[in-house]
């Protein structure tokens, strides 16, 4: 089945969770990620907004994080932005990405997706059977990352957190590393 993340050729990592929130309340904190990018995980590092705004197709944002033991600095070209439900972005030079929210009852289904390799239908099953093998387990860790993700994330979000502390945090810490 093709979709957002392209064919069955690129290699899929997925992670889910359910957490106790409204779906406007996941996306404010996704709005807010250039301030909450470096509480989200211990392994990242910034985040900055390039090109345009955090829910503006076609933004480029960049971010900084270990994986696997390295320090990347990875761009995305924010896609689609459809506001309380999703965004879709480009990872570029390597895939695809979406963040989902989908409303269960009381909790929302956070919903997190990368499709790595190419997408060409004829080339894509050799590129993606070479990234596998040559990186069979720098893709278990970032598997490992998006699970600890989404477990960060819950526990942002079902503590007391609210989106109008951000902005006094932010001013804080920029007036006492002066």
């Amino acid at each position: 089945m093709a979709g957002w993340l392209g064919r069955m050729t690129l290699i899929k990592l997925r992670d889910s969770i359910r957490i106790q929130t409204s779906p406007e309340r996941i996306f404010k904190w996704l709005q807010l990620m250039p301030q909450e990018y470096v509480s989200w995980h211990p392994d990242h590092v910034a985040y900055r907004v390039i090109k345009g705004s955090m829910l503006q197709p076609g933004s480029e944002i960049e971010c900084q994080e270990y994986l696997h033991g390295k320090l990347h600095a990875i761009r995305f070209r924010l896609a689609r932005v459809e506001p309380g439900r999703r965004m879709k972005y480009q990872i570029v030079g390597l895939g695809k990405g979406v963040f989902e929210i989908i409303p269960k009852g009381e909790e929302v289904e956070f919903v997190a997706e990368l499709g790595l390799g190419s997408d060409s239908p004829i080339l894509g099953r050799a590129v993606d059977a070479l990234l596998r093998a040559l990186f069979g387990r720098r893709l278990e860790a970032m598997r490992q990352h998006m699970q600890e993700e989404g477990e960060n994330l819950k526990k942002i979000i079902e503590s007391d957190w609210r989106p109008e502390s951000i902005a006094r945090t932010s001013l804080i810490k920029r007036e006492v590393g002066k």
